[in-house]
């Protein structure tokens, strides 16, 4: 009885290892042809869902038959990652790749140990690409256009407005980047793929609704800023932000009218060419519209530029440097995000400033006399007027601050 006992349990380890992969990992032994039945979503909670289609990187569930012996899953052209555990007679776990085919064939292909294959009809969703910005709207000569956005996949072609198309010199999922070709003219972009094609919000070379490219359009206040040309310049003069500054400093420059380094005022209702907003005037068109400029940032830590906005007559808005209930207020400190020097590597860079981040009374207290309560409804007609002042924060102390903005524009999103 003891032998037969002990050869029982020799017979199950001999039965249990031809189960097994040669790392250890058990599997199971397909008894006939493998089938798929249908796929399902991987999360149990929603198992009854049924697919026909799937996005990139997504977790579904392959349920059938005698599926034990596959060990390898793709989609169209583009081989899954497939973990032994998570294989079955009845299941296969398996992420959709997420690099997009190269061949859409719209099948999963099923390859077993001896090389088989059983094929599945099932669709990858691509998107068409998704433009989200340019890193900079005026790339210069010999610059390269980049684009951030989504489902960037090659081939990938961009057609700039004149019809001529750009050469890709580096593609990633979210971030393509293109030559800027002869004949290229100002206007949308168009990015195509084998998915699909969008064509861009933004303008290469934007010139739409500018207020200030200090070069013909310049600021006409008591301080006109401090307009520049030489450090790579986009298309002519920009206005340059420097100084050494002091913590909480509010140098506003010399007497009026006169240059300045830290600020400079541009009120519309003084400049026949304007009218009398920047943007059209009903209610809620702000929220249809944003702020843009380029800006070349060599060294900035502390210190904030204020934005401020005033009605075009510039009645009661002063120099439009604090926010009240007139005069809607916006900042910009790229340096606050990593709480750093901030640069932007010799380059420009596009600065995108929603209207809705405009606010009034911003930084009021009761010690100043108002209390700011959020929520007040945006003056539309209040928006004729633009200054930019460059301030000292908690952060400085002397240290030397310089950048350039320019082609300043009022665009809608």
């Amino acid at each position: 009885m003891r032998l037969k006992k002990y050869l029982i349990v020799v017979l199950s380890t001999i039965v249990f290892l031809s189960c097994e992969e040669d790392d250890g990992v058990g599997i199971q032994d397909p008894n006939g042809e493998p089938l798929i039945s249908y796929v399902r979503v991987a999360n149990p909670d929603q198992s009854d869902s049924l697919l026909v289609r799937a996005n990139l990187g997504s977790e579904i569930v392959l349920i059938g038959s005698n599926l034990g012996g596959i060990r390898e899953v793709w989609f169209n052209d583009q081989q899954a990652s497939l973990t032994p555990t998570w294989v079955t007679n009845e299941t296969i776990f398996v992420q959709v790749p997420n690099s997009a085919p190269n061949e859409v064939t719209d099948i999963i292909y099923l390859i077993d140990e001896d090389s088989d294959t059983l094929k599945y009809p099932f669709e990858v969703s691509i998107s068409a690409p998704v433009i989200s910005s340019a890193v900079n709207e005026w790339p210069q000569a010999g610059e390269n256009l980049v684009i951030d956005g989504n489902f960037f996949f090659e081939p990938a072609v961009i057609t700039y407005t004149g019809g001529v198309a750009g050469e890709v010199v580096s593609i990633s999922q979210e971030r393509i980047e293109f030559t800027v070709p002869e004949g290229a003219i100002e206007g949308p972009v168009t990015v195509t793929t084998n998915f699909g094609e969008v064509e861009s919000g933004f303008h290469l070379w934007d010139s739409r609704n500018t207020v200030l490219n200090f070069d013909d359009l310049q600021p006409n206040g008591w301080r006109i800023g401090a307009p520049e040309t030489g450090d790579g310049e986009l298309d002519g003069n920009y206005n340059v932000f420097r100084g050494n500054l002091d913590a909480n400093v509010r140098d506003e420059g010399p007497g009026s009218p006169a240059n300045s380094p830290l600020l400079f005022e541009y009120w519309g209702g003084a400049d026949a060419s304007r009218t009398d907003n920047f943007y059209p005037d009903f209610s809620g068109s702000y929220r249809e519209y944003v702020l843009k400029f380029e800006a070349k940032v060599n060294n900035w830590y502390g210190g904030h530029l204020n934005i401020c906005l005033a009605p075009s007559d510039h009645i009661d808005s002063n120099q439009e440097i604090w926010s009240n209930d007139i005069n809607a207020r916006a900042i910009w400190a790229p340096w606050e995000d990593e709480d750093a020097t901030f640069d932007t590597n010799g380059q420009w860079i596009t600065v995108v400033v929603p209207l809705t981040s405009f606010e009034y009374h911003m930084g009021n207290n009761d010690d100043q006399g108002t209390f700011y309560t959020p929520g007040q409804d945006f003056i539309e007609s209040a928006a004729g007027s633009i200054s930019m002042w460059l301030l000292g924060s908690p952060e400085n102390d002397g240290n030397a601050i310089e950048f350039y903005v320019d082609n300043i524009r009022f665009v809608e999103l």
